[in-house]
Order: structure tokens, then C-alpha cells, then sequence
């Protein structure tokens, strides 16, 4: 079962090799509900020239995926999940971001970029783009609520285009699926773009899933969109369908309602695929993968992983499918029946390209008790070993699995057909607790070899070196960090940066829960940057400036070329990198007034302290009718910017961020004017730039507290800058 997100499921079928059953009929246009994938854009550019990009079949550090033959560019792109179809989660072309640097004198948030929903798809990057009459550096935001963005990836505004693709309909909400749950919460909310998409570099063709609700009735589908003007390729969209024959002669047929499109997309020669799971284990679902010709959108081949069976999803916490040289797939499978001859649950599936007949597969010995305990296997994604012909992967178990792909074994008592396994998440660390390990690895080859990275759950980020001459990693762990997180899921969601092998270029950077578990929750998040040589803490977002806001879930930072962006559940994306000193907050540790405290321990002067990390003892909270805050600069000062950290920022629910307020300044504390008249705002924290001003007090006014009903007024900081 996926436990922290989504589901996982299971099914066989294919052309070739092991697999058996059937083949799925072919998706044609959604002709009737075509026009439901069109919706407003905004701000469209001009198509440019093809942009060249690395083959699909290219090395972990190519930076991406597209049309075998590109040729490089000088700065990476980040076109699929991980980065490239070796799901490296490595970016080894990395040359501003380095050890010396990443410090907090020299590195922090540079802005926000706001967005309309939850952000679930790994933040994907194309240099180099005309778009919107220039050449510019531009990231693709995909959210829950079915909407997609195109930004400038240097520096704060609104979107270059942006589109909603709900047409006629709605996401499906999270308490219509999984009533095997009850009260369904692995998402909180909207369940609408899930997947990351990916792009072909060449055409500069996105590829995504989006799932909506019109009427009663589920509609997948797959869209090819334009990533310069945001309008939808011909063909475009294909409502998603299949169909496999077991053993039975039973026809199967692939089911909207409950099928999760959990696992990333990926694209490889000229095929885009894209895998199933559950909602909560719940009805009778399959794991399914589908591929698609990227040309036409017709369908090329459908597999079911359990076509005598049941379950078996195919999830990996949101990781895609791992592709060889060969163009042959790997993907790992859940909790659900095993058989070796067409049920293929908590198994490494080696498929064939396009057709997804089963080529290969290994299945842990003890697939069993994996099943009993609802240890999913796939619970992860493989990842192919840095500068070797080996694949790596492991789930909830905490025991990673490393395998010769031109002979994985089958399943054979005590795993010993393949070359090794090995608990990697140390029950120590927290004894009792849950080990899982989501999403994957990140391995990179560095100054002392190939290293792979693993943050499971309840236990420290750990570097593993790879022995060539045994063909084995060797034990234990070489480094391990310092920082434990919270108890709780999924652990750490890690990417590498790198100037290639350059000693004090590698950075492990990492996203987990800041605070509480994430399993069915929605937590505060925190991003971490370690020394990749030794697992050194080299930086933390600590500082109010620097705040992810709500985790999000099995999301990899995407960093390239000197930027780190950061999804959030709190309804943006935080862009890091190197920055100028940092401007003197002028309101910090200075007198502070208000309305009266909801507690004691709530007063005013908890929002200039410099800090939000301290819950409900770090914020200024207060039930009177009329709220307000102010704080007294201690002088006349020219001032012409105030930062407002709401309850969001802080940890709190969304729902209780302030709605309506006024930014207001004096000069004697008694008549005051208003510089900023805020209404429907929704964000966590808000930045209000005004004509430069001489002013010694700062006074915010609360009109509505909140999105709800709820009374009280949050406010974790106010900050006020000079120009």
C-alpha cells in the first residue's frame, strides 16, 4: 500500500518474453471532451528553432531526456524526473553551486513564485527558450488543481503563460477515493496533475496527465502541449484506456475511478510511458503501465501486472521508469499476488520497449512477508548505478537491492542470484519505527568513486561507496549526516549537484518534514545541503527568509545552474540560490505593540524575534475584533518594503493565512497611512514594496484573520527593509 501518498497496484501482460496476456486497444483523440483540455492562456511567446537537448539513453549527467542524436547544450536541462533516465537524481553539470559557497552568508531564498494549488510534479527546467519576445531560463510548475506554468526561472513575476486544463470539470477531490481508508489522506486535497511530466527537447514538447471530474464521470487523460505557448500539440488530448486478456480469457479493463497515476512519465524513444496504482489499496485495481507513440498519441502497448491477480501498483512514490542503453524499462511493483509467470507483484520488471513484454524480473525471496506487512518493494523507483551497468533499488522494507540487469534472477531462496542486498536504513537510529525508503537514491562518482546517496525514513542521510573490484558496496555506510527528522514519513527526497568529479563541487541537498509526520498530514518542510564528500551540514533553511513552507511530499528539489527549486504544498515555489549580503531587517528584536494576545506566551514581540520555527511560542496571535500589529523602528528610518509571515509560514494550516489586511506607516504612531490594502490573500508570506518613505512605525491592520471563519489572527514575523 502507498503510505504516504497515492497506492500502488499489479497486473501482466505484453508481446514478448516472460509475460503473458493481452494487448491494450488503442487510445484515439478524446474528440468529445477535446475542448475540455483547452482553457485560458496567458501571455503566450513565439515558438522558437528546436531546442537540442541528451539522448534518453545518455549517462546521469545529461540532464535530461529527449530525441537520441541532440546535441549538448551549455547549461543542463532538467526535461524528466530525477533528471535523466537513469533516475540519477544527480545534476553532475553543476559548476555555480559548490561547497565554498553554499553557506549562510552567501546563499538563501532569492523569491516565491505563487501558484493555484498543491505542487506534487517535480519542477522541470529549459534554458535557453524564446519565449515571450526573449531568450530566458524558464521552470515548469504543474499543480493539483490540473493547472501548468511556465516562469522565468531568474527572478520573481507572473507567469509567461498559464493554463487550466479542468475544462468542463473539477480534480477529483481526495475524499471520493480511498475508502479503504475511511477518511482518505494521503492527499489533502485536489488530486489533479500528480505525475511530473516530461519534455522533448527537441520539439519542445511537454507531455503530462491531468485527471478531472465532469459529472459523475473520471476522465484521464494524456496531453502534448506546447512548452512555448502553452497550447495543446494535434492530437492532443487522449482520454486514457485499456485493456489486457488474462489467462482466463477474461478481458480486464483498465478502470478511471480507481487507478492512481502516481508514477512520473518518461519518454524514450519516441515512446511515452506511464504507470498505475490505488487510491488506499481500494476496489479492484491493477498495476498498469501504458505507452504512447509521442508523435500521434496513439497507444503502442499496455501492461497489467497482475492479470491473475490483484494489486500490485506501480507508485514509486511519484519516481518513473529507469531505461537501459538498449531502451528497455525497469520499473518495481507493490503489494499484490506474485506468481513469476503473469502476477508480478513486489518484483523488478525489466520490460520491453513500447511493446511491455516481461524480459526479465527479481523478486525478493521473502515477497511474502513483504505482502503480509504491506512492505511494499515499490515504494521506490531503480536507479542505475553511476558509471556502472547495475541497478539499485529498494522499498519499505529499508533494504536496498543490487542487481546485474542482463540477469536478474528471478526469485531464489536467500536473494543470492543477485549480486547483493543490505539493509540501508539502520533500525537503530530509531528503534521501532517505520524504515521505509521512497522516491530513490541519488549516486553520484565524485573525487573518491561512485557514491549513492539514501535518506530512508526515522533514520540520517548515508553515503554508500561502490567497490568495482567486488562489484559490491562496501559496508557500512562510508559518511553519515549529523540531522535526524522528525519521526515520522518519507524520509529525505534528495538530489546531487556537481561540477562533474570536482573535488568540493558535490552538494547532497535534501527536503524532509520540518515538524511532524507526513504521512497523512500536511507538514512544515525544510530544505538541507550537505558536503557530498562527507555528509557535512553545510546549510539549512532555518532563517525566516529562507522558509519551503509545507513539505512537499516524494518532490526532489530540481537544482541547475546555480538555483534550487523548491515545491510546496503551500501553494508556491521557493527559489534559492546565491544572493547579495542580505538587507538588515530593520523591525528585528525592535519594540512591538498589538491588540491583545490570544496567551501570554503569543505576544507581539514573537514577530520580530527573527524566527518562525518555534510554533505557537514564535507568533503574535490575537482574537480582538479588530486586530493589529506594530512595531517601532526606534527612529525616522526610509523604508520601502514589509514582509508578512502568516500562519502558514510558521506551520499552521493553510486556511489560516490572513485574508484581508492593510500595510500602514507613521511617522509619530498616531496618524498613519496606508501603503499596501490587501484582499483574498491566500499566501503564506507576502511582500509589499511601496514608494520609499521616511517612517518610524509600521502597523499591520487585520480585517479578515483568516480563510475560514476562525477569529484569530496569526502572525509569525513582520519585517520592514530599507530600499
Amino acid at each position: 500500500m502507498e503510505s504516504d501518498a497515492g497506492t500502488d497496484a499489479g497486473g501482466a501482460a505484453g508481446e514478448a518474453g516472460l509475460g503473458s496476456g493481452g494487448t491494450l486497444s488503442s487510445g484515439g483523440l478524446d474528440a468529445g471532451a477535446a475542448s475540455a483540455g483547452h482553457g485560458t492562456l496567458v501571455d503566450g511567446g513565439v515558438p522558437d528553432a528546436a531546442e537540442p537537448d541528451a539522448a534518453p539513453d545518455a549517462g546521469p549527467s545529461s540532464g535530461g531526456a529527449g530525441s537520441a542524436g541532440a546535441p549538448a547544450i551549455s547549461i543542463p536541462s532538467v526535461l524528466t524526473r530525477s533528471y535523466d533516465n537513469q533516475r540519477s537524481n544527480a545534476n553532475t553539470a553543476e559548476t555555480t553551486l559548490g561547497v565554498a559557497n553554499v553557506t549562510t552568508a552567501q546563499f538563501g531564498k532569492l523569491f516565491d513564485l505563487p501558484v493555484d494549488d498543491e505542487v506534487y510534479a517535480q519542477i522541470l527546467y529549459v534554458p535557453q527558450l524564446n519565449i515571450g519576445g526573449a531568450q530566458r531560463n524558464v521552470i515548469y510548475v504543474a499543480t493539483m488543481n490540473n493547472t501548468l506554468y511556465a516562469f522565468d526561472a531568474d527572478a520573481p513575476g507572473t507567469p509567461l503563460w498559464q493554463r487550466n486544463f479542468n475544462g468542463a470539470g473539477a480534480p477529483t477531490s481526495h475524499t471520493t477515493v480511498g475508502e479503504a481508508c475511511g477518511t482518505y489522506s494521503d492527499y489533502s486535497g485536489n488530486i489533479g496533475i500528480v505525475s511530473t511530466p516530461v519534455i522533448d527537447g527537441v520539439s519542445h514538447t511537454m507531455y503530462f496527465t491531468t485527471r478531472s471530474v465532469e459529472g459523475t464521470t473520471t476522465l484521464p487523460r494524456l496531453h502534448a502541449l506546447d512548452i512555448v505557448t502553452g497550447l495543446e500539440r494535434a492530437n492532443s488530448p487522449v482520454l486514457l484506456t485499456a485493456s489486457v486478456m488474462n489467462h482466463a480469457h477474461v478481458v480486464l479493463s483498465f478502470d478511471p475511478l480507481v487507478q492512481n497515476q502516481r508514477m512520473s512519465l518518461s519518454l524514450a524513444d519516441g515512446a511515452i510511458y506511464l504507470g498505475f496504482s490505488s487510491f488506499c489499496d481500494s476496489a479492484d485495481y491493477h498495476g498498469w503501465l501504458l505507452a504512447y507513440d509521442a508523435a500521434t498519441l496513439t497507444q503502442l502497448g499496455a501492461f497489467n501486472d497482475t492479470p491473475d491477480g490483484t494489486q500490485a501498483g506501480i507508485w514509486q512514490a511519484g519516481a518513473a521508469a529507469t531505461f537501459d542503453p538498449q531502451g528497455n524499462l525497469y520499473v518495481m511493483t507493490g503489494n499484490g499476488s506474485y506468481d513469476g509467470v503473469s502476477n508480478f507483484g513486489e518484483s523488478v520488471l525489466k520490460l520491453a520497449p513500447k511493446s511491455l513484454g516481461v524480459l526479465d524480473f527479481f523478486a525478493p525471496a521473502n515477497y511474502a512477508t513483504l505482502n503480509d506487512y504491506d512492505l511494499d518493494l515499490g515504494s521506490a523507483g531503480p536507479t542505475w548505478l553511476a558509471d556502472t551497468n547495475l541497478l539499485v533499488g529498494g522499498g519499505k522494507e529499508g533494504k536496498l537491492y543490487l542487481i546485474d540487469p542482463s540477469n536478474m534472477g528471478h526469485s531464489v531462496a536467500a536473494d543470492t542470484q543477485i549480486l547483493q542486498s543490505f539493509e540501508a536504513v539502520d533500525p537503530t537510529a530509531r528503534p521501532g519505527a517505520t524504515h521505509h525508503i521512497h522516491n530513490g537514491p541519488s549516486t553520484w562518482t565524485g573525487p573518491s568513486g561512485t557514491t549513492l546517496y539514501l535518506a530512508g525514513e526515522n533514520d540520517y542521510l548515508r553515503a554508500f561507496h561502490f567497490n568495482r573490484d567486488t562489484r559490491k558496496f562496501d559496508l557500512p555506510a562510508v559518511a553519515a549526516a549529523t540531522v535526524l527528522p522528525p519521526v515520522g514519513m518519507p524520509g529525505g527526497m534528495l538530489t546531487t549537484s556537481a561540477d562533474g568529479a570536482r573535488a568540493g563541487s558535490g552538494i547532497v541537498w535534501a527536503t524532509t518534514p520540518r515538524l511532524g509526520d507526513a504521512n497523512q498530514a500536511v507538514v512544515p518542510g525544510i530544505l538541507r545541503a550537505y558536503n557530498a564528500e562527507t555528509l557535512a551540514l553545510l546549510w539549512e533553511s532555518t532563517q525566516p527568509a529562507d522558509e519551503v513552507l509545507d513539505f512537499a511530499k516524494f518532490n526532489n528539489p530540481t537544482v541547475v545552474n546555480g538555483k534550487v527549486y523548491v515545491a510546496s504544498f503551500s501553494r508556491s515555489v521557493s527559489v534559492y540560490g546565491l544572493r547579495p549580503m542580505p538587507a538588515q531587517n530593520l523591525a528585528l528584536n525592535k519594540t512591538a505593540t498589538g491588540s491583545a494576545a490570544c496567551a501570554n506566551t503569543e505576544g507581539p514581540a514573537n514577530a520580530v524575534n527573527g524566527s518562525v520555527i518555534l510554533g505557537n511560542a514564535d507568533k503574535w496571535c490575537s482574537l480582538a475584533a479588530h486586530p493589529f500589529l506594530q512595531v517601532d523602528l526606534g527612529a525616522s528610518l526610509l523604508i520601502q518594503r514589509v514582509v508578512v509571515r502568516h500562519a502558514n509560514a510558521g506551520g499552521e494550516p493553510f486556511s489560516q493565512n490572513t485574508r484581508d489586511f492593510m500595510v500602514q506607516i507613521s511617522g509619530n504612531g498616531t496618524d498613519f497611512t496606508t501603503v499596501a490594502d490587501i484582499t483574498g490573500n491566500q499566501a503564506s508570506i507576502t511582500t509589499h514594496d511601496f514608494a520609499a518613505a521616511s517612517a518610524r512605525y509600521v502597523r499591520l491592520s487585520i480585517t479578515t484573520p483568516t480563510q475560514t471563519g476562525d477569529a484569530a489572527a496569526r502572525i509569525y514575523e513582520l519585517e520592514v527593509y530599507a530600499p
